[in-house]
């Protein structure tokens, strides 16, 4: 239709409406009955018509599943009008559609405020839009308008699909647009860095403040329905068919998910799609409509079950569970207080019950309670329940975790092969942006913080990097409010991304923003800072240096590890320390080291208690460790004494940055630092360097033969070999100066200064080296003769705070004496 013929239908239907309102005010205050009568119904009609102005033909719900689709139909009123004022302005100018339906859409309040929720100015965006539109060469055809418009519908359908609106509204058309392969869009939306799924999700937001903002009582969570939200709820046991039967001895123990579902206006599953589907397949079966969902903590099974119940009320579930109850059993409260006789009794009046209402899916949280061998209570629960869930009289449905599905499930084949089993799985980031944007909306109105989508990325990517004790969307949500928690300290009322960032740094108390200029210096001169308190070792200095320049500047390989070596060299000669500072200076401490003597990991025993045992039973001594701190330095001590199982365990390790645990968990190995040692042909160094070989040289040659040590594919895993030379005298020397240090700063924190001379230095440097164990002995030494020494003067009250004493080294002793008593003698 031309431009004139819809200007012209438009004043025709607002004159229509005009006489039809004017004819109904007229007829209802006439003196003639039908007159009346008919004003009523003119009336009636343009009120339906009022209600449903914002709505389109057809709800999407109602779309063919197939042949051709009339996208019109299913558009809102508004997009409607939007769709034809841009292609009036397009056909009127030949201008891009795309470009004018983005200026019609800035005129909504809703897209401005998605742009805001992006860390983008509404005003520069339109302005960057103002300025593509006059680049334009106005050159378009109606043809090619005509595709453009179509293009952009059919992503827009799409949009709505995927969020179940019952239109298409503007904010589905808005988050079209950057998913269009239209190079002045990608202008558009690049110069603000905006992407595609960024921008749905911010859409998503947008929809729920239109849709929800006038609840009266939000639900404590989006994804799912409320557990835990039984008070004050209409119960109905009585399904439409009426020829259910009350359960009042379930009901007593148990709570009816499906009554908290009828009361929730609000529903969500995001991610789990497949898990889900499964679920409702296994309890469809005519046969063994048994299943248990598997997975950890705040991974998602709650949120399955709860959605369970609310498609349930929704009618949108197969024929075998339609119109059904969801009813979970607390076996806790079922057991409480029960002799065997009695909690024998109430499982057979439940059960009888379930058989007799004919309408409930039988829901049984943490259902390796029911198999465990803790508690006599339990076992008996076990024994009344488990013939009955055989029966396959009704569905049941259970909830555990891997480790007691290991441990108490798996073995018991009787009971386990009723069941299927489904693993939920932790949701992708994607996933868990769209969730947590979800989860956003409601923390705004619980705290009145604007939080921006950039928030919400950032907590997901964070907690999958540095909190992998938790899983998403949990480990995400639970970063996203501590960051809420200390904008809401500070009285401010925005929360971005550098607050979240800033949040998981006082968690992890490691660097995660990107470097400023002091951390840039710091780094640059890596070298010297490290030196500082380590002596020599030049090619093993330069290369963790190099590691951690690398990281700090987003170009660490991704997939690994941040870094990986193996020191080679004899003991006592810088190897455990270099970690040791490492440590502190990428993980702020020492107890960020999760040191590992693989002289005890030497035998398959000793290898499940590496990982874990297949039973579950035992828990891996380095996968439970990285996994509590999974920003960390794994020192590997004696690397080549671990039992071959365990070094070919490291192949994926190095490579992947991954390892799948006992009991199938992923553990994730990209924020650790990884170190082996080996003493490996660390003789070779000494007689080399007897024959006057350079330290190159001798690297070459140790490194080509520890294949005879270690594969030559694990050996290629490691970001760097590094040989570790022998100390010699004035090195010792130097190292014992700077373990003196080290104690003149314990001291000083009591108040006393520690002074020492030379002579002082060389005899621990002399005492402290043995041939053997190179170094290492300068701690006991310094121990034996100052520090037990000192630790008596002050307790002798010889020495205390303020005093200065000095160290020295004469008459075949240490003497440790005050500053005037020094100066005297």
């Amino acid at each position: 239709m031309s431009f004139v013929g819809r200007i012209s239908v438009r004043v025709a239907n607002y004159v229509m409406h005009l006489l039809l309102l004017a004819a109904a005010f007229t007829f209802l205050f006439s003196d003639l009955a039908w007159l009346r009568l008919s004003g009523i119904l003119l009336a009636l009609f343009l009120v339906d018509r009022a209600i449903h102005l914002k709505e389109g033909d057809r709800p999407i719900s109602e779309m063919p599943k197939s042949g051709k689709v009339n996208v019109a139909r299913h558009v809102s009123p508004a997009s409607h009008s939007l769709l034809e004022r841009a292609l009036d302005r397009s056909l009127l100018g030949r201008r891009n559609f795309y470009l004018e339906m983005t200026s019609q859409l800035m005129g909504i309040r809703e897209i401005r405020d998605g742009l805001k929720r992006l860390d983008v100015k509404p005003d520069e965006f339109r302005e960057k839009l103002e300025e593509l539109l006059a680049e334009e060469d106005g050159k378009k055809t109606a043809g090619e308008i005509r595709i453009q418009i179509e293009a952009l519908m059919l992503e827009a359908m799409r949009n709505a699909l995927a969020d179940k609106q019952r239109f298409v509204e503007p904010n589905d058309i808005f988050s079209a647009l950057p998913q269009l392969p239209d190079p002045l869009l990608k202008r558009l939306f690049g110069t603000f860095s905006l992407e595609a799924q960024d921008v749905s999700h911010a859409m998503v937001l947008v929809s729920l403040q239109r849709n929800y903002s006038r609840l009266r009582q939000l639900p404590q969570a989006l994804s799912g329905i409320i557990l835990g939200a039984e008070r004050g709820l209409r119960h109905r046991i009585m399904n439409r068919a009426w020829t259910s039967r009350p359960t009042p001895q379930l009901d007593h123990y148990g709570f009816d998910l499906t009554d908290a579902a009828r009361e929730r206006s609000v529903g969500f599953l995001v991610g789990h799609e497949a898990e889900y589907r499964r679920l409702v397949d296994s309890l469809s079966r005519p046969t063994t409509p048994n299943a248990i969902l598997v997975g950890e903590p705040g991974i998602g099974k709650e949120t399955i079950i709860s959605h369970l119940a609310f498609d349930l009320v929704k009618d949108r579930v197969p024929p075998a569970l339609f119109d059904k109850r969801l009813v979970g059993l607390r076996l806790a409260n079922l057991v409480a207080g029960a002799p065997p006789e009695e909690l024998q009794k109430r499982i057979q009046i439940i059960a009888d019950e379930i058989i007799t209402a004919g309408n409930v899916i039988l829901y049984i949280p943490d259902v390796h309670n029911l198999v465990s061998t803790s508690g006599t209570a339990y076992l008996s629960a076990a024994d009344g329940l488990m013939p009955i869930i055989r029966s396959n009289l009704f569905p049941v449905v259970g909830t555990t975790y891997p480790r007691e599905y290991k441990s108490a499930i798996e073995p018991r084949s009787d009971f386990a092969n009723f069941f299927e089993i489904i693993r939920v799985n932790e949701i992708s980031e994607e996933e868990a942006e769209r969730l947590l944007a979800y989860q956003s909306f409601l923390l705004e109105k619980q705290t009145g913080i604007f939080i921006t989508f950039g928030a919400v990325k950032t907590a997901v990517r964070l907690a999958r990097k540095f909190f992998r004790s938790k899983f998403l969307p949990s480990s995400a949500e639970e970063l996203l409010k501590s960051a809420l928690a200390s904008v809401g300290r500070r009285k401010e009322r925005f929360l971005g991304p550098e607050q979240v960032i800033a949040a998981a740094e006082e968690r992890v108390n490691v660097p995660i923003h990107e470097a400023g200029q002091g951390e840039a210096d710091l780094l640059l001169r890596m070298e010297s800072v490290i030196h500082e308190n380590f002596v020599d070792q030049a090619e093993a200095v330069k290369a963790v240096s190099d590691a951690l320049r690398q990281y700090r500047s987003g170009l660490a390989r991704p997939g690994g590890p941040i870094a990986s070596f193996l020191f080679i060299g004899p003991t006592g000669v810088g190897k455990t320390e270099l970690s040791k500072i490492l440590a502190r200076i990428q993980f702020g401490s020492e107890a960020a080291m999760l040191r590992f003597d693989m002289t005890e990991y030497q035998d398959k025993q000793s290898f499940y208690r590496f990982i874990g045992s297949p039973d579950g039973n035992v828990s891996g001594a380095l996968t439970e460790a990285v996994m509590q701190k999974p920003y960390s330095l794994v020192l590997l001590d004696e690397f080549e004494k671990a039992y071959p199982d365990i070094l070919h365990l490291f192949l994926q390790v190095l490579d992947d940055g991954r390892l799948t645990d006992n009991l199938g968990r992923t553990v994730d190995f990209t924020n650790t630092i990884i170190i082996a040692t080996s003493n490996a042909h660390s003789d070779l160094v000494n007689d080399a360097l007897r024959q006057g070989q350079n330290m190159s040289q001798i690297s070459e040659y140790l490194k080509a033969k520890l294949t005879d040590v270690f594969k030559p594919e694990l050996l290629n895993r490691f970001s760097k070999i590094i040989v570790f030379k022998d100390l010699s005298p004035k090195e010792v020397e130097e190292i014992a100066g700077l373990n003196l240090k080290n104690l003149a700063r314990t001291l000083s924190d009591q108040g006393i200064s520690l002074e020492f001379d030379g002579s002082a230095v060389k005899q621990i440097a002399k005492l402290g080296y043995d041939p053997a164990f190179g170094a290492r002995p300068l701690r006991r030494v310094i121990d034996d003769h100052v520090r037990s020494a000192m630790a008596e003067k002050i307790l002798r009250k010889e020495v205390g705070k303020g005093d200065l004493v000095r160290l020295f080294y004469e008459n075949d002793g240490f003497e440790i004496r005050s500053a005037e008593v020094a100066a005297r003698s």
